[in-house]
């Protein structure tokens, strides 16, 4: 019988669950600079706890679902349906399965493979960077934010410039490239937070070399109440669980950052007791086998249909929405279940609240909080609160900035995945806003069937409607060659 996960809460406190709510600073005497004057303000929580996801097999929580033997069945469904489909490509093409799909993607896989391992050590440059914040080579908040988003600007354009001069099929470039995002948003996190600390630090150090000198003068003791609260306030501001900055500035912590799987920077995270090699192997075979369901899909219900030019659009759409919803629930499954899971028990990271129950979900704000939480909550932090805190936006505004960032990265991958400017994706997802809207209404609100059924028509509809958008624009003229159209018409 499978066990729980052992854990040892290092650092717990509710999880970010609002973008801004925090407590006030103390009065700051000898008052510096307004942009020092901000990064001296209390940080927002974002604390972890230990949790486990929903679909664990670890999870107590199962034995009290009342829906778990329609989890068993869904399982055994999938394993009929890649049984059928073998049979089926057996006895139209006497092989079991095609492999015309899996030499596209392992194309130039050794390069891709090398690529990958250099543009994550490149990353290893944030180190450096703030360990000059603590040698106090230059000042965070003059020079060193500059410096921080020219270098991060530079890492991903570069590596965008190696996509395109690589010439990837799609596969690997819309890999390669969600991969330097990711990299991109955990440098952020760690320089950002770093050099926050790194002006906390200094005015700590400034305030106790002062504080004697006012104390020897004379100086009212009001004011005197007033530094000892703030340099109060800056030591609790410098450390997290254990951890007290700079401390936690070695490549040692930032390569553990690298593997834990949150794009959020915390000085030190929940872990558990020991790492389960059998829960490792768990996880790496349901990714295989997941991973087989959507090839076979993949290869046999979604290209064949995409490369059919005699098929009208209408006639496509209706035939992948089964077919792109099968994959889009196992790319979910691959990513949030198996592989953050297999990360997090590599790294003892407890908190593993990947995603919440985004398929209850009625408008786009609440699928938006819950199907992806790793960027939801690095989105809240970096992009949203800092809007407010940082340049005064309004709550609406914010919001509006938070989703036109998260639709231009959607955008980038898919250009440079066909190397075409067509912003479908991209309206897709401003489209989100007016849908949060829409279903905020009365009528949907208090309704619950009729709210889920409006998002799940909606989610049915739009992969397929980007498929066609995409590919048979964008792939067919830049990838379908003679033998690949033969193959799958």
């Amino acid at each position: 019988m499978q066990q729980p996960p052992l854990l040892s809460r290092t650092a717990t406190a509710p999880v970010i669950t609002e973008a801004i709510k925090t407590t006030a600073s103390p009065p700051i005497v000898n008052e510096p600079s307004p942009r020092l004057q901000f990064k001296l303000s209390k940080q927002r929580p974002l604390h972890f706890r230990a949790r486990l996801t929903q679909f664990d097999l670890t999870n107590p929580d199962r034995s009290n679902d009342a829906f778990r033997g329609f989890y068993t069945l869904f399982w055994i469904a999938m394993g009929l349906y890649i049984i059928q489909s073998l049979v089926r490509c057996y006895e139209q093409e006497g092989i079991l399965l095609s492999l015309g799909f899996f030499r596209l993607f392992s194309r130039d896989g050794l390069a891709l493979l090398i690529s990958d391992l250099i543009m994550v050590s490149m990353t290893t440059f944030s180190v450096l960077f703030s360990k000059m914040l603590v040698w106090q080579v230059f000042d965070y908040e003059k020079v060193g934010f500059i410096i921080q988003h020219v270098c991060q600007a530079f890492f991903l354009f570069m590596n965008i410039y190696w996509t395109f001069w690589r010439d990837w099929p799609w596969v690997q470039s819309g890999f390669f490239t969600m991969h330097t995002i990711v990299m991109t948003m955990k440098m952020h996190s760690y320089t950002a937070l770093n050099g926050d600390l790194s002006v906390k630090l200094r005015r700590l150090q400034h305030l106790k070399k002062q504080l004697p000198q006012q104390i020897a003068s004379g100086t009212d003791q009001t004011d005197i109440d007033h530094m000892e609260a703030e340099i109060q306030f800056l030591e609790g501001e410098l450390v997290h669980g254990n951890t007290r900055y700079p401390d936690n500035v070695t490549l040692l912590n930032y390569l553990d950052y690298l593997i834990v799987p949150s794009l959020v920077y915390w000085m030190e995270y929940p872990r558990t007791d020991k790492i389960r090699v059998w829960y490792i192997f768990e996880k790496t075979t349901a990714t295989l086998g997941s991973f087989l369901i959507l090839y076979v899909t993949t290869e046999r219900f979604i290209l064949p249909k995409l490369y059919d030019p005699n098929m009208s659009e209408p006639r496509v759409i209706l035939e992948l929405l089964f077919p792109f919803m099968i994959n889009y629930l196992f790319i979910f499954y691959i990513i949030f279940e198996c592989i953050l899971n297999a990360f997090a028990e590599l790294s003892r990271f407890a908190d593993r609240n990947f995603y919440d129950d985004w398929w209850n979900s009625i408008t786009y704000d609440e699928f938006a909080r819950k199907w992806n939480k790793p960027v939801h909550h690095w989105l809240l932090r970096h992009v949203y609160a800092q809007s407010i805190e940082s340049y005064n936006l309004s709550k609406t505004n914010a919001t509006f900035v938070t989703f036109l960032l998260s639709s231009i990265f959607h955008e980038l991958v898919l250009i440079i995945a066909t190397h075409k400017i067509r912003l479908y994706m991209f309206a897709i997802q401003m489209l989100q806003l007016p849908l949060i809207v829409i279903g905020r209404m009365p009528i949907f609100k208090n309704r619950f069937w009729l709210g889920s059924s409006f998002f799940w028509l909606s989610m049915f509809v739009g992969p397929p409607l980007l498929g066609i958008l995409y590919c048979r624009e964008a792939f067919w003229a830049s990838w379908a060659s003679p033998s690949t159209t033969a193959v799958y018409m």
